[in-house]
């Protein structure tokens, strides 16, 4: 497989070794086994410009890069920038590689066997005459076992490439504590077909279209799966965001926790009093948290020192050292330009005996919006991000207006 050449170009190229070997830049296909007989594929694409070479993890409009490379003889190592997961690989010749990807949030010896080859091929073989599954649906997941609700929602997409292919199609689901991100697929007669892997979760799902039902199973990697349905309906909504965590108490929030020069932050503080103030309650380890984060960075960059922003983070690592060390590679990869605080493990039963004044945390990431008066005035549970569409411009719109109420408003 091609890709072997191309990101070992990529590796010799920023080491300063074997500058002029020829490699072809394009699209990659990749198939990461979760069992015997299930495979969850995954595009990669991979850009030359000059000397700058670019890899991608493509999933629909999400396109991830990498560039912490490392050759070592010929194993290659590639790491996520947000998360703290790896790809490590074997180079067997110049058409094939195969490895696996470590997910270290789950345990140091988590781990998917994959293999690539150079070719865009799409993810799933498209058969035969196709169902109408576009629109809105109503979803209930586990629902033999422990029911939740979520909303489907699935969109045709234009093929990523000069291979024209009909019939591809780009969705999310949304439940009250996040979204499933981008997800990326084919229908082919009866079925639906959709997967993503972004370097914390890989996620496949598989469904079949019975009269006006959709019954279909869901695989988290190699250690969850649970069976959905869904049927059509536009007016399906969940809970809203901003009711299911409320307050229990009249308390102020105070914190008292280690920055990211493990020195004590306390909050309220004379930075803070007067100041319109946003306390996210969230993990390196979650994108929906990742997704949230990018859209408090673009707060920040517009409202400046009128916006104080600080992020309470819940880490998969034991020790205090750890979790800053994690915690500062997200910062500085996402370039996050406000206060981060270790808040301890990742654990929601932790998040809440911090935040004793909320019924509880039911979700990672959890966004508390508090004004000049230290008045806690909204409370957000989880993050629907851009994968959702029309639901993430909505919650953009509204929130955009409550922020820059609040920074205006007269102390």
């Amino acid at each position: 497989m091609k890709i072997i050449l191309l990101i070992s170009f990529l590796i010799l190229s920023l080491s300063g070794f074997s500058r002029n070997k020829k490699v072809q830049a394009g699209y990659w296909h990749s198939e990461f086994r979760l069992n015997e007989t299930t495979i969850l594929p995954v595009t990669f694409l991979l850009e030359k410009e000059k000397k700058i070479v670019r890899l991608f993890v493509i999933n629909a409009d999400e396109s991830i890069e990498l560039t912490d490379i490392v050759q070592k003889k010929d194993s290659l190592f590639i790491s996520f920038p947000a998360f703290d997961s790896q790809l490590k690989a074997k180079i067997l010749k110049k058409d094939c590689i195969v490895g696996s990807w470590f997910n270290y949030a789950k345990g140091e010896n988590y781990s998917i066997p994959f293999t690539c080859v150079n070719d865009y091929i799409p993810r799933f073989p498209k058969m035969g005459s196709t169902v109408d599954i576009f629109g809105k649906w109503e979803v209930t997941f586990d629902y033999d076992k422990s029911p939740e609700k979520a909303i489907g929602v699935f969109d045709p997409i234009t093929s990523h490439c000069s291979y024209s292919q009909k019939d591809v199609v780009k969705g999310t689901f949304l439940t009250e504590t996040g979204d499933y991100r981008y997800l990326e697929g084919v229908v082919s007669n009866d079925s639906l077909y959709l997967s993503t892997f972004d370097g914390s979760h890989a996620f496949l799902f598989r469904s079949k279209l019975k009269q006006d039902t959709l019954w279909g199973e869901f695989l988290s990697g190699t250690h969850y799966k649970s069976n959905w349905y869904a049927v059509r309906n536009e007016s399906f909504e969940l809970t809203h965001p901003d009711s299911l965590t409320y307050l229990v108490t009249d308390d102020a929030i105070h914190l008292s926790l280690p920055d990211l020069n493990n020195e004590t932050y306390v909050y309220p503080n004379e930075a803070t009093k007067g100041k319109t103030t946003l306390i996210q309650i969230m993990g390196t380890w979650c994108p929906n948290c990742l997704d949230e984060s990018k859209y408090l960075a673009e707060q920040k960059n517009k409202f400046g020192d009128q916006l104080e922003i600080i992020a309470v983070t819940f880490e998969t690592q034991k020790t205090t050292e750890g979790r800053i060390a994690k915690v500062k590679k997200y910062k500085e990869n996402l370039n996050l330009d406000y206060t981060f605080l270790i808040g301890g493990k990742a654990s929601k039963t932790c998040a809440g005996d911090l935040f004793p004044m909320l019924n509880r945390v039911i979700s990672f990431p959890t966004l508390i919006f508090i004004d000049k008066e230290a008045k806690i005035r909204r409370i957000h549970t989880g993050f629907n991000g851009p994968g959702t569409g029309m639901y993430y411009q909505e919650f953009v719109e509204k929130t955009d207006a409550l922020i820059e109420k609040l920074v205006n408003e007269k102390s």
